[in-house]
């Protein structure tokens, strides 16, 4: 479900353009895992953090996939003339995204949930080349380590969501909306609030 046409399209266009591609050097079902997990990961903190408030789109799951070509880039920094340039080039635009989703009605808790599990599984599922022994040793160690970080995180938000349902976040409202004016935030349902009945 999208909020309309201009959202549907912007989502159509980054699958086309960037998740092909991507899928196309990885292979389909590392993507899934990655997409579905960052999807998951971040409607579930989302769903934490502001849960009367409607989630629609996809864009945990994309900002996973921006967190895999960031992966991409570390994993196999040896292979780029400019890794340093490469990474920077992919930061400009995810920063300059996560800085839109501070706007009202744009969910910036999926997108910052779905970028650290795409961040996280990216390092599990995505294939590596080594160049020495050494170097696979340390990746299998950064694999075991960001798989354990993933599957304790999800444990974790599962466990808040179900147990937790009074939880709160002091000061986290300004990762996902900024009130500019007293009124800016307001009409998005962006205060946080516990899940408890009345």
């Amino acid at each position: 479900m999208h909020a309309g046409i201009i959202h549907l399209l912007i989502t159509l266009v980054f699958q086309f353009y960037v998740l092909h591609d991507i899928e196309k050097i990885t292979g389909w079902w590392r993507i899934a895992i990655v997409y579905l997990s960052s999807g998951i990961g971040g409607t579930m903190l989302s769903a934490i953090l502001i849960p009367y408030q409607p989630e629609i789109g996809a864009s945990g799951a994309l900002y996973g996939i921006l967190a895999a070509l960031v992966v991409e880039v570390i994993v196999n920094w040896q292979l780029y003339r400019s890794p340093i340039l490469e990474l920077v080039k992919l930061l400009i635009p995810i920063t300059i995204f996560f800085l839109f989703g501070l706007m009202p009605w744009i969910d910036n808790f999926a997108h910052i949930g779905g970028f650290v599990f795409g961040f996280l599984t990216s390092f599990v599922v995505l294939p590596h080349i080594t160049f020495s022994e050494e170097d696979r040793i340390a990746k299998l160690v950064v694999k075991i380590v960001a798989g354990v970080m993933a599957i304790v995180l999800f444990v974790l938000l599962f466990i808040i969501f179900y147990l937790a349902q009074d939880a709160t976040c002091e000061g986290c409202k300004y990762l996902n909306c900024i009130p500019f004016t007293e009124s800016f935030c307001q009409d998005a349902s962006q205060e946080l609030r516990p899940r408890v009945g009345a």
